[in-house]
């Protein structure tokens, strides 16, 4: 149970850091927040689920394969440490060029919520690169213990989004034009170093893989 939960709380850390930097799902779920209220924001992160629902079961059939592949789970561990190390230092800079959040600058899509979750997602050309690194070495480590390894780590990822969201929403229906930009730069902060900590454990763990194959 430790290692599951351990998956739960590690990936819903990267989650956020993710999460938290602003984009086009940031943009949307303001817009429909202001239109329909708290719930936008939490039927937006069901309809970003359901796409990477999809992509974890098709990427989770096909890295089964390499799952007693040392050298291969070495290199996917090497690559999404990589990756990890890439996005924590660009949060680190965004945060040191004075990155602030504005919950007035919204996107009108004209599709309700859930649609509108979906297209932020398979329009958003980073959102494979994060799964085929990314997540794809969590997918490894996840399947290790099956179907509820999967689920332990689906829904850590899935809840950072649903924490942020919601309270974005909630802020933007009851009138809230902005916040804290101490508190969010302490948040980025904090998942920068979450980040590239974990950055340097894939790639340590993976060289080590690809030593010991």
């Amino acid at each position: 149970m430790g290692v599951l939960l351990g998956i739960f709380f590690s990936s819903m850390g990267i989650g956020f850091s993710g999460a938290l930097m602003p984009g086009p799902m940031l943009s949307v779920t303001i817009a429909e927040s202001y239109k329909k209220g708290f719930w936008a924001g939490p039927l937006i992160v069901l309809g970003h689920a359901i796409p990477e629902f999809i992509l974890m079961v098709l990427f989770s059939l096909g890295l089964n394969r390499f799952a007693d592949n040392e050298t291969a789970v070495g290199i996917i561990g090497i690559v999404g440490g990589a990756f990890l190390g890439w996005l924590g230092v660009k949060i680190f800079l965004e945060v040191r060029q004075g990155i602030t959040i504005d919950l007035t600058a919204k996107q009108e899509v004209g599709w309700g919520p859930v649609v509108a979750g979906v297209w932020t997602s398979v329009s958003n050309p980073g959102w494979i690169i994060w799964w085929a690194t990314i997540g794809a070495r969590y997918i490894l480590l996840s399947l290790e213990h099956g179907i509820i390894g999967l689920a332990f780590f689906f829904v850590g990822h899935e809840m950072a989004d649903l924490i942020w969201y919601s309270l974005v929403s909630f802020l933007v229906s009851r009138g809230r034009g902005r916040i804290s930009d101490r508190v969010y730069h302490v948040l980025l902060y904090a998942c920068a170093v979450l980040v590239l900590g974990f950055a340097v454990l894939f790639i340590v763990n993976g060289v080590m893989t690809v030593l010991k194959a």
